[in-house]
């Protein structure tokens, strides 16, 4: 249960953090339209004589005009983050409780209490968000007011008008202002990127604007935002588990560099001697009353946990939920009462398939879940030393990292793995089953290769007929001499595989001629050029890349994929530019190949050698249309490892041929690809790259319910 429990609780953490993303962007263009209405409204409500501003009547008059504004704009924002927000949040805390299974079956759904609890809750936060926009109403008729009783210049009320509502300003008319402007708001919180930020807030300063700063609407609205979302999900929590006679809790959530030491030891449980990590809610109470630290709030420490901002969030048990088995912690698995998931989902899993399966597929039925539900479970996991591999003749994963629940890059390759597992066990079912092999298929009755009769002539005047013969994909599939080690369903994607890479290696070299080409105009261009000059122009050549309707990802996309590569988003890093120019060119440079040698003008140059281009791919992607494209364009495993599988008549004239070994990793990779943090983000790249292969993977997967 421990395992299951964890995942049930990081589920409703994602939950919020996709939240927080989706409304902060959402109130980020909020604030945006009240910006640009005010300062038209000032703009055009407010007399001036020689700049200055001389009517206190208009100063006051225009006060219930902001006021509208702000309840257009702002209230329907509100509304939506508590109505939509913390409603989706509530399911996921009644879906914790129906799926753990093992409290009293009246309390696993939303009760009539828990939904008057909600109601109240949506209230209170609403009105938080309201007191806001009231406060901002007084504060930015205040600074009308003030500005004009002093005989202010318009733009200096415009300065402090945009300030109070954005935290940052400029002048409106001035698109080179606006775009460092910008800079600065999307980069601020990145350390990364500290100085340069650093020096276009100088520019700005010295050039543009005050220095003056101070409180503006955005952060108070923001803080409320991402407090509420979580203080939400909290307190129907606890409430909920109380009701439910849960005394026992345990503390979750990411550790990052920033995280309060206080939630770092109750995360890893060093707090408590319990060798589970629970915590009782006395305890907790305990500490939270006697300690102090940065960033603490008031209020019940189940709720409010480690204070502002803080991303952890607790989760309630009963301790015989947990029973001592050697040095690990394992649920009540003969218990008639246990429901979990894994029973469900994943068939008949041995113990270390109950952890890593739900990590790596999640905990709800699913096309990937369901196929997982017809193989055998594996005898074992391997630990070794270095790298990973499935092994079929002893059906068993063996992987150097088993670290699958705080590593990203270690999920992928276990779901990897795992997916060869799938592959070559659904193969094996097939080949005993031709019937069914036949059903699951698609088009089993395609004709893969053909053999003419042919008629022999002997110098006596005989002659003999040999018989000709028609070989179906079933056949070429199903075919046991091919592969004696066991047979994949991802052979019957032989023609789409090559289908994609024709075209991929058909494109290579007008994409090679295109990328380089852009690359050395945008170098051109910039030669000799301020900082807020290559930054216009750079911003520019990245969003008519993006906006482009052949692009497949937007901005906020892109950002996710280099975050996860540990690399920032920013128009003056290169490898920005280089990754969003790679996939319009739909490339992934081969660190097999040779590398890509961009002739450039003196000053800075682009980097374009077989590692660096297109870093901000993952590994996984760039092995999976490696193997599609024989390494055409990605990288992976090198050609040896393709050659050492049987081929198939699938071969075409300076294209090479397509072997199993291509399409069991192509599936693998695929496998991971669909399973795994910003999965939506890769299926839309995959389909970009190679659309012939990752429809038939999809197909074979929504097959499922045929085994």
């Amino acid at each position: 249960m421990a395992d299951i429990l964890k995942d049930l609780t990081e589920y409703r953490i994602r939950g919020i953090e996709k939240a927080e993303v989706e409304y902060y962007q959402a109130l980020t263009k909020t604030l945006d339209r009240i910006e640009d209405q005010i300062i038209s409204l000032a703009d055009k409500q407010l007399p001036r004589q020689a700049g200055k501003l001389i009517e206190l009547q208009s100063a006051v008059a225009i006060r219930p005009q902001i006021k509208a504004i702000l309840d257009k704009e702002y209230l329907p924002f509100a509304d939506r983050v508590v109505r939509k927000g913390f409603g989706e949040q509530a399911k996921r805390v009644e879906r914790q409780f129906k799926t753990i299974g093992l409290i009293p079956p009246e309390f696993q759904e939303l009760t009539k209490g828990d939904l008057a609890l909600i109601k109240n809750l949506k209230q209170q936060y609403y009105t938080q968000f309201k007191d806001v926009s009231n406060n901002f109403t007084r504060i930015l008729s205040d600074k009308v007011y003030q500005n004009t009783l002093v005989g202010s210049e318009f733009t200096e009320l415009e300065k402090e008008l945009r300030q109070s509502i954005n935290g940052i300003y400029s002048t409106s008319n001035d698109p080179a202002v606006n775009r460092l402007v910008d800079y600065v708001k999307n980069n601020r919180d990145n350390p990364a990127l500290a100085s340069r930020v650093d020096s276009a807030v100088k520019i700005l300063q010295s050039k543009y604007a005050s220095t003056r700063t101070g409180e503006n609407m955005k952060r108070y609205a923001g803080q409320i935002l991402n407090d509420s979302l979580r203080d939400f999900d909290a307190t129907l929590n606890f409430n909920k588990s109380q009701d439910a006679g849960l005394t026992y809790v345990k503390y979750y959530g990411d550790v990052i560099p920033t995280t309060r030491d206080l939630c770092r030891r109750m995360v890893s449980g060093s707090l408590n001697t319990r060798e589970n990590g629970l915590f009782t809610i006395d305890e907790i109470n305990e500490i939270w009353n006697t300690r102090s630290w940065r960033g603490k709030k008031a209020g019940n420490p189940l709720v409010v946990r480690g204070g502002y901002n803080c991303r952890h969030q607790f989760s309630y048990v009963n301790p015989d939920w947990y029973e001592e088995d050697g040095d690990e912690t394992v649920d009540l698995k003969e218990s008639k009462q246990d429901t979990r998931p894994a029973k469900s989902i994943f068939g008949d899993t041995n113990s270390d398939e109950k952890k890593y399966l739900p990590l790596a597929f999640g905990t709800v039925a699913t096309n990937f879940t369901n196929m997982i539900s017809k193989i055998p479970k594996s005898p074992k996991f391997n630990k070794v030393k270095n790298g990973a591999f499935y092994r079929p003749s002893e059906d068993t994963i063996n992987l150097s990292d088993f670290n699958i629940e705080n590593n990203l890059r270690a999920r992928r390759v276990f779901a990897h793995e795992y997916g060869h597992k799938i592959d070559h066990n659904i193969g094996t079912l097939l080949i005993a089953d031709r019937k069914l092999g036949e059903k699951f298929i698609p088009n089993p009755n395609k004709i893969v290769f053909e053999k003419k009769p042919k008629t022999i002539k002997f110098a006596n005047g005989d002659s003999i007929t040999e018989s000709g013969f028609k070989k179906t994909l079933i056949d070429d599939v199903l075919d046991k001499t091919k592969n004696p080690k066991g047979l994949q369903i991802s052979n019957s994607a032989q023609s789409q595989i090559m289908a994609d890479r024709i075209k991929i290696k058909d494109n290579i070299k007008v994409g090679l001629s295109g990328y380089t080409d852009d690359l050395i105009e945008l170098n051109n261009k910039s030669q000799g050029k301020t900082f807020e000059q290559r930054l216009a122009i750079r911003t520019k050549y990245l969003d008519d890349i993006i906006n482009q309707k052949s692009f497949p990802l937007d901005k906020n996309e892109i950002i996710t994929l280099m975050r996860e590569r540990n690399i920032t988003y920013d128009p003056m890093n290169l490898d920005t530019i280089d990754f969003v120019t790679a996939i319009k060119h739909k490339l992934v440079i081969s660190r097999y190949g040779k590398p890509l040698k961009l002739k450039l003008k003196s000053g800075e140059s682009f980097k374009a050698s077989t590692r660096d281009a297109g870093k901000g791919f993952d590994s996984m992607f760039a092995d999976y249309v490696g193997a599609i494209s024989d390494n055409a364009i990605g990288y992976g495993h090198k050609q040896t490892y393709y050659k050492k599988f049987f081929r198939t008549e699938t071969v075409k004239r300076g294209y090479g041929e397509v072997t199993y070994g291509h399409s069991t990793e192509a599936f693998a990779n695929f496998t991971a690809l669909s399973n795994t943090d910003n999965k939506e983000i890769y299926t839309k790249l995959m389909n970009h790259y190679a659309p012939e292969t990752t429809k038939i993977f999809t197909e074979l997967y929504e097959r499922s319910k045929l085994l």
